[in-house]
């Protein structure tokens, strides 16, 4: 939990943070390798979609891959064995990519989809009662997205799985010519 405090602090300064090119082809890539242990110590079958044409945006390098890796950690938390999670990296028009992650985990019940995105909120259900976190990850997913110009996007069905991704502005920030 303290990790997550601290990364609450972290997103709240953000704002303030200097910005940087950064690949986010690389930013996903990397990720996936992190990730793919687990998967397979889990039985989930990890199935990229990635879009080979360079992807760069203007980022906070340490809170944009935390955005991305807490995204492929809970699809990964939340399927069961034999299950599937798919990570895509997109161009999404001329100017934006669109990052997501699909699984066929436990799926979210409607009445909770409103509130997942607050602090603190953990989804009650038989399915997700021994699996830890401190309901901090997807707030702070949405803010480190929001804060970067980016647009969450999340559907899920319960019983059949979730999709969580976003929408990035790619290039730099506005106002900032090409050098």
């Amino acid at each position: 939990m303290s990790t997550e405090i601290l990364s609450l602090e972290r997103v709240n300064a953000l704002r303030n943070q200097p910005r940087a090119p950064v690949s986010l082809n690389e930013l996903v890539l990397k990720t996936i390798v992190e990730h793919r242990d687990e998967a397979r110590q889990k039985d989930i079958n990890l199935i990229t979609q990635l879009d080979t044409t360079p992807m760069e945006v203007m980022a906070d390098a340490t809170s944009l891959p935390e955005a991305i890796a807490n995204l492929v950690g809970n699809a990964i938390k939340y399927t069961l064995p034999g299950g599937f999670v798919t990570v895509r990296l997109a161009r999404e028009g001329k100017d934006s990519a669109l990052f997501e992650v699909i699984d066929t985990g436990v799926g979210i019940r409607e009445e909770s989809q409103t509130r997942l995105f607050e602090p603190f909120y953990r989804v009650k259900s038989e399915e997700t009662a021994k699996i830890d976190g401190t309901g901090l990850g997807l707030y702070l997913v949405k803010r480190i997205v929001e804060q970067h110009g980016g647009t969450l996007r999340f559907s899920s069905v319960y019983g059949e799985g979730s999709k969580f991704g976003f929408t990035m502005p790619l290039g730099q920030p506005q106002g900032e010519s090409q050098k």
